[in-house]
C-alpha cells in the first residue's frame, strides 16, 4: 500500500472512531470499542480483523508469548485501542514495538477514554520494517563483544532491547536475553532459587533470581514504568540472601536500555 493510500485509510478509520465515540461517549471497557469500530469499519466496507495473532521471533525462535494486534486494516494499518485516564509513554512504546515487529508502516492508538476523541489520537510511523531490522542483526552479530563478564551481558540486553523495543512483558525480554545469553556462549542459570533463612531455619518458600551469570553476577529483569525504590529493595533483599555482593538491574521498558541498567550492591540496613 503507497504512502497515499495509508494516508487516506488512516483518515477514514479516524472518522469511523470518532463516530463510534460520538455514539457511545467515553467510559466504557476497551473491548466494546474494540467491537463497535469493527463493526462500523465492515459495514463501511473496510476489510479489517480483531485480535490478529502476533509472533515474536527472535534469533529464528519463536517465542509463544500471546500478543495479539488490537486491530489490523486492510492488513496494512494497526489499530491500539485504549480506554485509560490518560494516554502513558508505555503505551506509544507499545504501538512503535508492535509496528516494528509486524513489519507494518502507520499505527493509531487511540485513547476512548475522553471527552473529545482528537484528544485521544496518536498516529504514529514504523521507521524500521522487517528487513532494516535483519540487516542491522547481523551488523551486531558480527561485532567483537567484551570479554568482561558484564559487558557481554549489557551487549547481549543491547541487542534484545533493540530488536524488540519497549512496551512488552517482562517474560519475553527474559526469553530472549537467555537465548542470546546461550548463542554468545556466556554461561547463565535461569531461576536459580535463593533459600531464605531466618535465625538459621529456612523459611518454606524460597526467593527467584531471574538470572545468574557465570555463578557470579545475579540479575533482575523487569519491564516497568519506573524502577522504584521497593523494585531496588526486593532486588538487594534477593542479592543479601544469595551471598552475593552486587548485581545487574535491566529494566527494558526504558526508552534506551542503557538508562535501564543499574549496578546495585548491598546497601546497608536502617534500624
Amino acid at each position: 500500500m503507497t504512502e497515499a493510500q495509508l494516508n487516506a485509510l488512516s483518515k477514514k478509520v479516524i472518522g469511523a472512531a470518532i463516530d463510534v465515540h460520538r455514539k457511545l461517549g467515553p467510559g466504557l471497557d476497551e473491548l466494546d470499542y474494540e467491537q463497535a469500530l469493527s463493526l462500523s469499519l465492515t459495514k463501511a466496507g473496510i476489510v479489517n480483523e480483531r485480535q490478529v495473532p502476533l509472533p515474536i521471533i527472535y534469533k529464528a525462535q519463536q517465542l509463544d508469548c500471546g500478543y495479539r494486534l488490537d486491530i489490523l486494516v486492510e492488513s496494512a494499518l494497526v489499530l491500539e485501542l485504549k480506554s485509560v485516564a490518560a494516554v502513558l509513554p508505555i503505551h506509544e512504546a507499545q504501538l512503535l514495538t508492535y509496528l516494528r515487529l509486524s513489519g507494518h508502516q502507520l499505527g493509531l492508538l487511540a485513547n476512548f477514554n475522553v471527552v473529545l476523541l482528537k484528544d485521544g489520537l496518536l498516529r504514529r510511523v514504523n521507521q524500521l520494517g522487517r528487513e532494516p531490522l535483519e540487516r542491522n542483526r547481523a551488523v551486531r552479530k558480527n561485532s567483537k563483544p567484551s570479554n568482561d563478564l558484564s559487558g557481554r551481558v549489557i551487549s547481549a540486553a543491547i541487542e534484545v532491547h533493540r530488536t524488540l523495543g519497549p512496551g512488552l512483558l517482562k517474560s519475553t525480554y527474559a526469553e530472549c536475553l537467555q537465548t542470546k545469553l546461550s548463542m554468545s556462549g556466556v554461561p547463565h542459570t535461569r531461576r536459580q532459587l535463593v533459600p531464605v533463612l531466618y535465625e538459621g531455619m529456612e523459611l518454606g518458600q524460597p526467593l527467584e533470581m531471574e538470572f545468574v551469570v557465570g555463578g557470579a553476577l545475579p540479575m533482575m529483569v523487569v519491564s516497568v514504568a519506573e524502577v522504584t525504590p521497593l523494585i531496588e529493595a526486593q532486588f538487594r533483599s534477593k542479592l543479601r540472601l544469595g551471598g552475593w555482593s552486587d548485581g545487574l538491574l535491566m529494566n527494558f521498558n526504558a526508552p534506551r536500555i542503557k538508562d535501564g541498567l543499574r549496578r546495585l550492591g548491598i546497601a546497608p540496613r536502617r534500624f
